[in-house]
């Protein structure tokens, strides 16, 4: 009874927020190249969404082996006028089989939106912070952790 009550209410959520979504395609770039999928509800003013990007590699420790990076992404933004977004966001970066150890960043930027249709290719440039935790304790204890990382960042909304 528990299980067709939610599927009901996923299902209405789903038939009555349908238009508001939107899915986008795109690549990362900040000293590697990294594609990206990702979904976001939009409203006339936010939207907040979620993208996975993903990249393979050769190990620098066994370059016989591949390392699978995948980095997972929550951003929320704000609409501006002439088609620009501030956006903010926490990041991490996976490296599997070295998963015991993320990179967490936390940051934000600004994004143009160049319509299409109904669509939209998006131009952003962003600059996160590593966050002092797992992987982000030994770039503070450096002194690199105030520095942000840039990102430039363009995609395909549709």
């Amino acid at each position: 009874m528990k299980r067709m009550l939610l599927i009901t209410f996923l299902v209405f959520n789903l038939v009555i927020f349908a238009g508001s979504f939107s899915y986008s395609l795109g690549i990362e770039l900040s000293g590697a190249i990294l594609p990206f999928v990702g979904v976001s509800y939009n409203n006339e003013s936010y939207n907040v969404g979620a993208t996975l990007g993903f990249i393979f590699g050769p190990d620098e420790k066994n370059p016989e082996q591949l390392d699978y990076i995948f980095a997972p992404t929550i951003e929320a933004g704000y609409s501006l006028p002439y088609n620009f977004t501030i956006e903010a966001n926490l990041k991490a970066l996976v490296v599997v089989p070295y998963y015991f150890e993320q990179l967490y960043l936390m940051g934000g930027g600004i994004k143009y939106k160049i319509p299409i249709n109904n669509q939209s290719f998006n131009l952003g440039v962003y600059g996160e912070f590593i966050l002092p935790l797992s992987a982000g304790k030994r770039a503070w204890e450096k002194g690199m952790g105030i520095i942000p990382v840039p990102f430039i960042k363009s995609e395909y909304e549709f």
